[in-house]
């Protein structure tokens, strides 16, 4: 999967054709000067058009949510502010909580709960008379009679109310005043399902013509109307003597639903009330003031605001699509006269960034993603969510993949995009500026990942005393400028964090070598490193010593020396494959070129350059470094070899091509990959010398120096004759450090 994905990344940047610094900047071309311009023009429009959106066609002096007006705003025009979907769905929700739930009440059923009663306790009293006048008929035979008219009744209860000594009138008073206080003055529904729980709380009961309002929870289902009966007679037993279970037998058998929903008519009432409903939220008449001088704007000033754009938008639609566009092509050509400013100073001050449009795609790219991270943090619902802009991304990420000269530069185009996205709104300008700033300034010297919290705390104070300066100005109170202060300050923090994830991204697609990556690359535990010093290991050790020598050159002249000395470590990797056919791997008397051809040795020899170039692909090595491995030899010609073939040859009196005996190129294009030739040269000529004096390693670099200048090796690197005067006097410390001298200590008798 890996493997998978270092082969897309390689297209894509071949797509791009994206190459390293480290090579030689093409001549500009009508074709690259169109792909600048276009590059301009669509990341231009696209900005301008995209960022952000709701605010493209507002007028640029109409305040927004939270700013303070600057004057009096009046509506020159009847505003009417319609509800949202959302806030008529809610006022229809309203209504219908309003509307009680309608029930009707049937007064027939009613009737007969009473009347059930009344027969009931006729029925027991003329059994009991007839069992007064003599009557032939058992007790057994009158509960079996009265259980016929009743079958639902209790055997126990119509046997108790049998006996003589039952008050049968009291009994049916009683309860018929429960039944009227505390079961059937509202009423009793079969289910309580049939109400809505989540409907209204109220209930509305039709009895006839007449319609009385109750709450929901007092509507009892037969459940609940019989435990207020028990309930209702336990209160009555507390003050007088009676058989609660007697009395509660009797008179839930007689209790019946009395209540039906009426869903019908309930509906229609709905209905009506919904159509009730005005569109209509507020309207402001003309020359009323929406805003006044002074007074902050809120979500009633904002909306009013908003709908007055709408209009006038739509009156100069009607005028003609000129008088609509005015204002985007206005903003389209602010932004491009931005962008246009950072093509100058690249132009003037950074041409190699300018004639590299890949870093120019990288560059808008950057931009591209810190608009986009400022309108996500945008969207929080916060006020004074200006704090909560990540606008330290850019100048961090520019000054790590570039510099902090353009990164202030990029810094100020920031300021200035932000400042007409948000109708020049002066306090995020000087944010942007004082934030990018700093962050330019702490950036510099970013070596280690770990460096990251240095930039990280610099940029959360810098918000931190920015927005307590600000502030105080508007005069905030303390408690809320220490709020937006902890805002500014987990900006700053997730600033950082968002860097550190985003940057090996543009780092590597983009062939852009930072000091962090140079660093992990110098790492000796490195797959490629670990496979060099175990498959090659006179080629790993010599690789070192060149290292070292190119960083004491490259500090000495001004020159990148982290990547002089990474480049030298990786420059011989091609040598891993078959590391036996060169000397410093090469532990036996005999050579193995000894028995080879010399144009097969060359070949050989100039073998390692291509096939390290595809180990460090393979690896993921950035090209900065690769093109130490391509450079590292030149153009030279391959002398020991190239005299063996002429000595053959003459033998045979035919003629050598001297350019089969030379290594592929390209020649050095800037000072490090030239101090790493020179370094290599002298590396493995200082082990040929017997006696190592300073004088003679003097000697010896000026020899190797003089060599690759006259032959031409050095004239497209931006090497000067001072520089090389710096770089001898470097290789000389380095190497006399190398060959000191021992005191030949005496050996025990």
């Amino acid at each position: 999967m890996f493997a998978f994905l270092l082969r897309l990344k390689r297209r894509i940047k071949k797509r791009l054709r994206v190459q390293a610094d480290t090579r030689t900047l093409p001549v500009p071309t009508v074709h690259s000067r169109i792909r600048k311009v276009i590059i301009l023009l669509i990341g231009s429009a696209l900005i301008a058009l995209f960022y952000p959106g709701e605010d493209l066609y507002n007028p640029l002096d109409m305040p927004r949510k939270g700013d303070i007006a600057q004057r009096d705003i009046v509506a020159p025009f009847p505003i009417t502010i319609l509800k949202s979907e959302k806030e008529l769905e809610q006022e229809q929700q309203t209504r219908r909580l309003t509307v009680p739930f309608v029930l009707r009440c049937d007064t027939a059923i009613v009737r007969s709960v009473y009347t059930g009663l009344e027969s009931y306790v006729a029925l027991v009293d003329s059994l009991r008379t007839l069992q007064g006048n003599h009557s032939t008929l058992d007790s057994a035979a009158k509960v079996i009679l009265v259980s016929e008219r009743f079958p639902l009744m209790s055997q126990t209860a119509v046997a108790r109310s049998l006996q003589p000594d039952v008050n049968l009138v009291l009994l049916q008073r009683r309860l018929e005043r429960i039944y009227d206080d505390e079961i059937y003055n509202v009423g009793v529904i079969a289910d309580l399902g049939a109400i809505p729980e989540t409907g209204p709380s109220m209930v509305s009961i039709r009895r006839g013509d007449a319609e009385n309002v109750y709450e929901r929870q007092r509507v009892l289902d037969l459940a609940m109307a019989n435990a207020h009966l028990l309930t209702a007679l336990n209160r009555m037993a507390a003050s007088d003597s009676l058989d609660v279970e007697y009395y509660y037998l009797i008179g839930r058998h007689f209790l019946q639903p009395t209540l039906f929903a009426d869903v019908t008519e309930y509906n229609r009432r709905v209905r009506n009330q919904e159509a009730q409903i005005s569109a209509a939220k507020e309207t402001i008449e003309t020359n009323d003031i929406i805003v006044r001088a002074g007074r902050k704007v809120g979500d009633r000033e904002e909306e009013i605001l908003t709908e007055m754009a709408r209009i006038l938008r739509t009156q100069a639609a009607a005028k003609g699509v000129w008088s609509l566009l005015l204002p985007v092509l206005a903003r389209m050509f602010l932004v491009l006269l931005v962008f246009s400013t950072l093509y100058l100073f690249l132009f003037f001050f950074r041409r190699d960034i300018y004639r590299s449009n890949p870093r120019l795609v990288a560059l808008f790219l950057v931009f591209v993603l810190q608009l986009i991270l400022v309108r996500v943090a945008e969207m929080v619902p916060v006020e004074q969510s200006m704090y909560l802009y990540p606008i330290a991304v850019l100048p961090i990420m520019v000054t790590v993949l570039f510099d902090a000269e353009v990164g202030i530069i990029a810094t100020v185009v920031e300021a200035l995009l932000l400042g007409i996205m948000h109708r020049f709104d002066f306090s995020l300008v000087l944010m942007t500026i004082s934030v990018g700033t700093v962050a330019c300034l702490v950036s510099r010297q970013v070596q280690k990942r770990s460096h990251f919290y240095r930039i990280m705390g610099s940029v959360m104070l810098t918000y931190a005393v920015l927005i307590f300066l600000v502030e105080n100005l508007k005069l905030s109170p303390p408690a809320d400028i220490g709020i937006l202060a902890l805002y500014g300050m987990f900006t700053g923090m997730i600033s950082c964090l968002l860097v550190i994830g985003i940057l090996p991204f543009f780092e590597s697609m983009f062939s852009i070598t930072t000091d962090i990556t140079l660093l992990e690359l110098s790492d000796l535990n490195h797959p490629v490193l670990k496979r060099l010093a175990l498959e090659a290991p006179g080629t790993y050790h010599h690789s070192i010593s060149v290292g070292n020598l190119s960083e004491a050159a490259a500090e000495a002249i001004g020159a990148n020396a982290l990547l002089a000395r990474v480049g030298c470590y990786y420059h011989d990797i091609g040598k891993i494959e078959v590391p036996e056919y060169f000397i410093e791997n090469q532990l036996g008397v005999h050579s193995r070129h000894e028995q080879l051809a010399p144009t097969m040795s060359s070949l050989i020899l100039a073998a390692h350059v291509k096939r390290g170039r595809a180990i460090g692909e393979e690896a993921d090595v950035p090209d900065d470094v690769l093109n130490f491995i391509e450079e590292h030899h030149g153009t030279m010609v391959m002398t020991y070899f190239y005299n063996k073939a002429k000595e053959q040859a003459a033998e045979e009196n035919e003629e050598v091509d001297v350019d089969k005996f030379r290594y592929p190129g390209p020649k050095p294009q800037v000072r490090e990959t030239g101090i790493a030739m020179l370094a290599d040269a002298v590396e493995a000529a200082s082990r040929t010398l017997d006696d190592p004096k300073p004088a003679r390693i003097y000697a010896l670099i000026q020899r190797i120096i003089n060599d690759r200048f006259q032959s031409g090796e050095l004239d497209e690197c931006p090497l000067t004759l001072r520089d090389l005067a710096k770089i001898r006097e470097a290789f000389a410390q380095i190497l006399i450090g190398a060959f000191h001298r021992r005191v030949d200590y005496p050996r025990k008798e």
